[in-house]
């Protein structure tokens, strides 16, 4: 089996490891995309239903200290005295809400339950079936590697001066490095000198003694 036979393999592998993982997948993201939402706007339902029930209940309490404290003073309100139907009212809206927030509250506790336990038991169950994919797929890769382990012998053999290293791994002192480009400058400029321009000198002046001689003539 040559190079491009392993390669061709290891793709057929990988498509086979997509096939079983699918279905996992789909399970992650039916419980990611619809259980949790799900649950998540019940509870919403549930607490504007709680907070509309304990509503309802601090009005009634509120009409009876009301009506407490005017019994004590003696007095009638007139709300009592026409017949007393807000009180009434806020009683009837009290008992409708408080029939809405049980059954919500039945629905959520049902809902978590049952996420709950989906949570505890087919997560777990669908993760460990996603390692064990993943680790057979590796494992047979690797068996099907080992052969073309050696199929480049590449010998490489480079010293540490071919390289700017420092195998000492610490930093350079405080101006050190100032003073390395302060010297290279100095042989940059001492390197220049060294060059003879003179010939450039002559090479000037007879170019402008031709020049003056042309203008002559």
């Amino acid at each position: 089996m040559n190079f491009g036979q392993v390669h061709r393999s290891m793709e057929k592998r990988t498509l086979k490891m997509i096939e079983l993982l699918r279905p996992t997948i789909n399970d992650l993201n039916t419980f990611l995309n619809k259980a949790v939402p799900d649950t998540r706007l019940t509870l919403k339902k549930y607490l504007d239903a709680k907070f509309e029930y304990l509503s309802y209940c601090l009005k009634i309490k509120e009409m009876d200290d009301e009506e407490a404290a005017v019994a004590a003073l003696q007095e009638i309100l007139y709300r009592v005295e026409t017949g007393n139907y807000e009180y009434r009212l806020m009683l009837r809206s009290r008992q409708e809400a408080k029939k809405r927030f049980s059954k919500l509250r039945s629905d959520v506790l049902v809902k978590l339950e049952l996420l709950d336990q989906k949570r505890v038991q087919d997560i777990a169950y669908q993760l460990h079936r996603f390692v064990s994919v993943i680790s057979q797929y590796h494992s047979e890769c690797q068996v099907q590697m080992e052969p073309m382990r050696n199929l480049f012998p590449i010998e490489v053999d480079l010293s540490l001066v071919a390289f700017d290293y420092n195998p000492s791994g610490q930093l350079p002192p405080d101006g050190e490095d100032e003073e390395e480009n302060e010297i290279a400058h100095k042989q940059l400029v001492d390197d220049t000198n060294l060059i003879d321009i003179s010939c450039l000198n002559v090479n000037d002046n007879c170019s402008s003694s031709s020049n003056a001689d042309l203008l002559k003539f």
